[in-house]
């Protein structure tokens, strides 16, 4: 709660500009072992297994260990809201293993040679990989290659509590090392084609959510500058601050993406999130910002992934599926997250930049602005939305995983009558899903395969 509570409300302040400084290259580069698929319980905590049918989709899950030493980083100076922050290596030599669960083709001759490299996401205790329940679908069918890496302390603690004999050799002594560790990951990932299926890859793509995206932010601004170990990143979920360097210090309480990076950055909002990032919105050369309206900053499509496999892995609540007060929101973020992969891989690959996308309309960065069946005005917009059957909120309340249902969102279906005002008959409800569908695909928010998709649940739905 207090963590949900810090991304909603924190007060952001303005800071000053300094020049960054330069400091020792990338850390040698770490070992990789293959993890037996028979080891302790036999699957890895937080995978696929019993969730996703992969082999069905021509996909294999396997797990690595990688081990290393690690450096940590200090802050030099001030950090200031442009993101050209200096550090400085604060100790050297830090030895560590953690795990990463890799799922690629089967067949090598379908990788596309494109990673992406998952922070996964410790909010609750134990590692959930948000990107990848969003978007497992659109890596599947375009043939990339997903790589789950846990980064921070408590998500390898949890490993080792829930399954000791898998992960006995686990160790992450601290966040201080989770910098430098995401950024050997994506040295293994290219030094070590076994990962691949015997490839090698062209582009290496990191992505977070949420606690996540804060400590990207931070990895963006103050280590890629030096490390140069990603060629493209998508910050997902983002506040304003940015997560502290070390142990024990406080990050930026405003932090934009430096405009110098030299690898394009893709930020991606929902509802949920706009308010505590509002003051640090960015269109620029190099980074792109949508704000996806009537979308929770978590929802029903990846709750569904997560129950299953809490129930099988037993790691928060023993197993018990997460329950709000009010339905889940049901929104299709995952359409704009496909379609901003689609982009940012062409981007970083020396393609042309993404659309630019209008931001949810607010008032004073404060309140944001709806229509008359409470659904936000402005924003990126999907069909769903355009085409309402509900009201999708960005806050739910209550429910038996404390501060999870303030970012799961709500759904509120429209009342019969005013379905019937909007569509009179099926046909014409499916002929404006179908154009507003269309839409979002010309403007690039929305991939074939899921205007496709989308478009078929609507010529199934029973509305009105």
């Amino acid at each position: 709660m207090r963590r949900a509570l810090l991304v909603l409300l924190t007060v952001l302040l303005p800071s000053f500009a300094i020049t960054p400084v330069a400091h020792a290259g990338p850390s040698a580069a770490p070992a990789v072992t293959a993890v037996p698929a028979n080891a302790g319980r036999g699957w890895p905590v937080s995978g696929a297994r019993g969730v996703l049918d992969l082999a069905a989709r021509g996909y294999v899950e396997e797990e690595y260990l990688l081990s290393g030493q690690a450096d940590t980083f200090e802050q030099v100076g001030l950090w200031t809201e442009d993101g050209r922050w200096a550090t400085r290596v604060a100790t050297t030599g830090n030895p560590y293993t953690t795990r990463m669960v890799v799922v690629r083709p089967r067949d090598a001759a379908r990788f596309t040679g494109t990673v992406v490299v998952e922070w996964l996401n410790v909010s609750f205790g134990v590692d959930i990989p948000v990107d990848f329940s969003q978007s497992y679908e659109h890596f599947v069918r375009e043939g990339h290659v997903y790589v789950g890496v846990t980064t921070q302390k408590a998500g390898a603690d949890k490993l080792k509590s829930l399954d000791p004999a898998r992960y006995a050799a686990v160790n992450l002594s601290g966040d201080a090392l989770s910098y430098d560790v995401f950024s050997q990951a994506a040295q293994a990932v290219r030094a070590n084609p076994q990962l691949l299926g015997g490839r090698t890859p062209s582009v290496v793509l990191a992505t977070g959510h949420s606690q996540s995206a804060l400590r990207l932010t931070t990895f963006a601004n103050a280590v890629q500058p030096v490390r140069r170990t990603y060629d493209g990143f998508l910050i997902h979920g983002r506040a304003a601050l940015a997560a502290p360097i070390g142990d024990g210090v406080v990050g930026a309480l405003s932090a934009k993406i430096r405009a110098d990076l030299g690898v394009p950055v893709f930020v991606l909002q929902a509802e949920t999130d706009v308010i505590a990032s509002a003051s640090v919105r960015q269109n620029t050369a190099q980074v792109r910002t949508w704000e996806v309206a009537g979308t929770a900053h978590a929802d029903q499509y990846g709750l569904n992934l997560y129950n299953a496999a809490n129930a099988r892995d037993r790691s928060i609540n023993d197993g018990a599926p997460t329950t709000c007060d009010k339905p889940v929101n049901s929104m299709t973020f995952r359409y704009a997250e496909n379609a901003a992969f689609r982009h940012l891989d062409r981007w970083a690959r020396g393609g042309a930049a993404p659309p630019t996308a209008a931001p949810i309309a607010m008032l004073l960065n404060l309140i944001i602005l709806r229509d008359g069946d409470q659904n936000a005005l402005g924003g990126v917009r999907l069909p769903d939305l355009d085409v309402p059957v509900a009201a999708y909120s960005p806050n739910n309340t209550g429910g038996n995983v404390p501060g999870a249902c303030l970012l799961l969102g709500t759904t509120t279906p429209l009342p019969p009558d005013r379905i019937r005002q909007l569509y009179p008959d099926h046909a014409t409800y499916v002929a404006k899903f179908t154009a507003a569908a269309d839409r979002a695909l010309r403007a690039g928010y929305l991939l074939q395969p899921d205007r496709d998709e989308a478009v078929a649940r609507a010529q199934a739905a029973p509305v009105p």
